[in-house]
């Protein structure tokens, strides 16, 4: 009896140890919780993953995404977190590049102007709501081993209360998981919604829909910490941040934000920098980049920005953040210190004060966020001109136009141990060493276009293209 007594308590013992290790938490290497990894600096904790990959090699598996989005995966262990909007109607379809002015120029050129030429611009570039008629707005959760699709969500089921670019989908924004829940924003215009890792529906906030500039459609990502989410909601009617309760949902503040007169709309996603004097949220807006407390309470802003589109990244105790445009002209870079208060705003031609240690007038990217690794700043912008700046002195290293002439960018860089991944717009993937020039190593291609931004976990890449999300490496 004792021994069997004995036996059934091991027995007992060992069956409480597996649940325990099947529930635990994966290791922060094998996780990816949102835009950018952790941090939003675009930086994988391993330092390991695969240099070589195309279309024939390498691929581990390639899943089938329904409908169209352009948030980047995100994941949690073994599993993989993306969104879609499906329609029952063909999208516009994008194409790489940037557009918009070569083609103003052309229509000018043969004589349109003023509406007319708006009307031909919108009816090339932009998808009106009557377009895509009823949408649903969807979340998948793949297994990261099979890339099988093992659950998804519609979170809403409506006709899009304004358009969206072409080049911008209905499921732009990436999700944001705390290993707890699941944080998933289809933008101000639909809603942000919570679920359990399992997909059970906990929460859901949703807001009146507002215009945004030109019907761009939205971007602006969740952001997660310390039990509370942040939003931002810059539109061209009301402009404001909000931090909720994650937990409930229930907004806990609201800060309206400025206008500059400038379109008011922003496509970022905040950044929660936790520097050695205290923890603020940042975000830019047309015309300047605002700092807050924990509170919602302005800390401090600097003005001159242009389109925010990029997001601020944190490293060597410092922050760094600019925003881009089209052109070459207004791309302005900060590197920033801590403790700032109060308007700090560049006076005349000065390029430095007591807080902004250096600053760049034509360094930011359009789209792309920045990439800090190593005291080097890595910033491409959509036409593909990569500068790499010394992150504590902003001197150029070196400049080069990345892959060589037309390729364009939109995806985030990102770093793994010493390579540095760049994905193009038509999926190709330049893997840069880290060094002082430029010294590029292979060129992986998927042949499919990807505007989304990789995710790295474990030892696996995660690339989402159009219509695939691919899982490059790892077990």
């Amino acid at each position: 009896m004792l021994k069997l007594h004995v036996r059934s308590v091991l027995a007992l013992l060992l069956f409480a140890s597996s649940a325990a290790a099947a529930t635990a938490d994966p290791s922060k290497e094998e996780t990816w919780p949102g835009f950018r990894g952790h941090d939003q600096s675009g930086i994988a904790v391993s330092s390991s993953a695969p240099e070589r990959w195309s279309k024939t090699a390498g691929i581990k598996w390639a899943t089938e995404i329904p409908g169209r989005g352009w948030s980047s995966p995100i994941v949690w262990g073994d599993q993989i977190f993306v969104t879609a909007a499906v329609g029952r109607r063909p999208f516009k379809q994008p194409l790489p590049g940037l557009y918009g002015n070569d083609y103003i120029a052309e229509l000018s050129a043969s004589g349109l102007s003023g509406e007319k030429l708006m009307k031909k611009l919108r009816a090339r570039d932009m998808e009106s709501p009557e377009e895509s008629e009823d949408l649903r707005y969807m979340v998948y959760a793949l297994d990261a081993r099979s890339g099988k699709i093992v659950w998804e969500r519609e979170a809403h089921k409506a006709v899009p209360s304004g358009g969206r670019h072409r080049k911008n989908t209905y499921a732009s924004e990436t999700p944001f998981t705390d290993g707890q829940r699941l944080y998933v924003s289809f933008g101000q215009n639909v809603g942000l919604f919570c679920y359990t890792l399992d997909g059970t529906l906990v929460w859901k906030k949703q807001w009146p829909p507002q215009k945004i500039y030109l019907d761009f459609g939205t971007a602006s990502s969740p952001v997660v910490h310390d039990g509370r989410v942040y939003l931002l909601h810059d539109s061209e009617q009301t402009s404001y941040i909000t931090a909720l309760d994650a937990a409930s949902g229930e907004e806990i503040w609201r800060t309206e934000r400025p206008s500059t007169g400038l379109p008011r709309s922003s496509w970022m996603t905040p950044l929660v920098w936790k520097n050695d004097l205290r923890t603020e949220i940042v975000s830019t807006g047309h015309g300047f980049v605002i700092s807050y407390d924990l509170q919602g309470q302005e800390l401090w802003r600097a003005g001159g920005m242009a389109m925010p589109t990029a997001s601020p990244i944190a490293a060597n105790g410092m922050l760094y953040v600019g925003t881009g445009s089209q052109g070459d002209a207004n791309r302005p870079f900060l590197a920033i210190k801590p403790g700032a208060s109060g308007d700090i705003t560049l006076a005349g031609e000065a390029t430095s004060n007591d807080f902004i240690l250096w600053s760049h007038p034509r360094a930011s990217g359009y789209t792309p966020s920045a990439l800090a690794h190593d005291n080097r700043l890595y910033l491409v912008h959509d036409t593909g001109i990569l500068l790499v700046l010394d992150a504590k002195t902003g001197k150029q290293i070196y400049k080069a136009r990345l892959g060589g002439a037309g390729n364009t960018f939109s995806a985030s860089p990102t770093a793994v141990g010493r390579r540095i991944y760049f994905l193009s717009e038509d999926g190709v993937t330049f893997v840069l060493d880290a060094a002082d020039t430029y010294t590029e190593l292979f060129r992986n291609d998927l042949g499919e276009m990807s505007l989304a931004s990789p995710a790295v976990a474990g030892k696996a890449i995660y690339l989402r293209t159009e219509k695939k999300l691919y899982k490059i490496g790892g077990e």
